[in-house]
């Protein structure tokens, strides 16, 4: 199981003085001199050995050979069963070639082609053009350091983890950042948060991992792979501790994160799929914190099984998979204005009689409704009394509303409220009128509702938009 995440070796102590040094110094050229290399003599003669071994037949004596010249020199090429040919049925020599040869399958292929796509999915949604930018961003870099995680995990699913030894303690920096950007993230979209210098403490826990585990990074190929050969636990002391406090980031920013979307959900109540997204999120954010501890509990030896790196490796494929879907299918909801439709309006139409060009006419009849009859200023508005107006049933209506207008009921009248609210407050003549005032006169029975809705459409208060008016 060490050699599917080798967390913090250079805490043996051959190395631990050097790195001191090394990190006083800040020198590439001291990291070359971290130990006497291994000479190139010394590799050759044990590479001479093991096939002098293997012509005699002694497949023990030249598994251990090769060993020594992997040690030295990282060069899985030599695992050839061509030059090994008299020993390539010799248990010891299986399973060293076993050990340390790739093992690339249909799993890590998947996993490698997903993380891969992660990281193309974050681009995107980096370089995107869009008046949210920042919400952008922070999910951007979200699913760019899950998938970098992944990918990084996927090396070890593969065993491929000795052919690219720079890739070690790749994605050990990032551990700490996970549940900071989601936190941001919900707070952007949630209460339009605008980020202050205060908040830059949520990362010095990564500047310091980062700063801990620096030295290690400067280190050259060579290092690496003495490294990676010669160990076979991986987890050093101080391994534990990050395991443990990225453990306690995630539960804590989970805690933080849920409380910011029960209270969304609490406030839109009338309208659930509203949140439809925050909530998927927060699930597979929650699933992945519980597949992560599973995980740890065996890096940290608590539980004999070695499997439990697939299913967390498994939910950062679904949460690659589901941003992608979104980002492709609806990007505005990365910037919460709108709502992720309902899946389950896939199912909820799939036996109505409304025919396609009934459909149309009833949207063309609600939008005449809405927009030249102004029904919404109605405050005993309901969908069954929209139905009775447009004549046909509240299931049709609903359909109706749904399918042509991608919000619900309430979404849909409200938003509506919000707009002839908006030219009201930016007609001269309505310019002194108390809010209020304007809130029933738009359909709503309270002021409450109608700062939420105005809030949720606008990303501002009708007191702040007034303000950004006599500006």
């Amino acid at each position: 199981m060490g050699r599917f995440f080798p967390l913090f070796q250079m805490w043996h102590p051959r190395y631990l003085s050097a790195f001191m040094v090394l990190w006083m110094m800040g020198t590439q050229d001291m990291v070359g001199q971290l130990e006497t290399q291994p000479s190139t003599e010394g590799a050759t003669a044990y590479k001479e050995q093991a096939l002098q071994f293997a012509a005699a037949g002694d497949a023990e004596q030249a598994s251990i050979s090769l060993y020594h010249y992997l040690l030295h020199t990282g060069d899985l090429t030599i695992l050839n069963d061509h030059l090994f040919a008299s020993i390539k049925g010799h248990s010891a020599y299986i399973s060293l070639k076993e050990h340390y040869t790739p093992k690339i399958g249909p799993l890590s292929i998947i996993y490698i082609l997903a993380g891969l796509f992660g990281v193309f999915i974050s681009l995107i949604l980096f370089f995107r053009r869009t008046e949210h930018r920042v919400t952008q961003y922070l999910m951007g870099a979200f699913v760019l350091f899950h998938s970098l995680f992944m990918l990084h995990l996927s090396l070890y699913v593969a065993n491929l983890q000795y052919t690219f030894p720079h890739a070690l303690l790749a994605s050990t920096t990032f551990s700490f950042l996970y549940g900071p950007l989601l936190y941001f993230y919900f707070k952007r979209v949630i209460n339009q948060y605008r980020f202050q210098w205060k908040d830059l403490w949520h990362i010095l826990p990564s500047v310091g991992l980062l700063c801990y585990i620096f030295p290690f990074y400067l280190l050259p190929e060579v290092e690496k792979v003495n490294i990676l050969f010669s160990r076979n636990d991986y987890l050093m002391p101080g391994a534990d501790w990050i395991i443990l406090g990225k453990i306690l980031s995630l539960s804590i920013y989970g805690y933080l994160i849920f409380r910011l979307y029960e209270n969304n959900r609490l406030n839109t109540e009338k309208h659930p799929h509203q949140a439809l997204w925050q909530r998927n999120i927060v699930a597979i954010y929650s699933t992945y914190v519980l597949a992560y501890f599973a995980y740890a509990l065996v890096l940290l030896k608590w539980v004999p099984a070695a499997g439990m790196i697939h299913p967390l490796i498994i939910v950062m494929v679904v949460l690659v998979l589901y941003v992608s879907y979104v980002a492709y299918a609806q990007p505005e909801v990365f910037s919460g204005k709108t709502s992720l439709p309902d899946p389950g309006t896939l199912f909820k139409y799939k036996k109505s009689r409304l025919t396609d060009s009934l459909s149309e006419e009833l949207k063309d009849r609600l939008v005449e409704l809405l927009e030249k009859e102004t029904i919404f200023k109605d405050n005993t508005l309901s969908l069954q009394k929209l139905a009775e107006e447009l004549d046909t049933s509240r299931h049709s209506a609903s359909q109706v509303i749904n399918e042509h207008f991608q919000m619900n009921f309430y979404e849909l009248i409200n938003t509506y409220r919000v707009r002839e609210a908006i030219r009201l407050l930016e007609s001269e003549e309505h310019r002194d009128r108390n809010i209020i005032d304007i809130a029933y006169e738009v359909g709503f029975n309270n002021k409450v509702s109608f700062n939420k809705s105005f809030k949720r459409i606008t990303a501002a208060t009708p007191t702040q938009f007034i303000a950004s008016l006599e500006a």
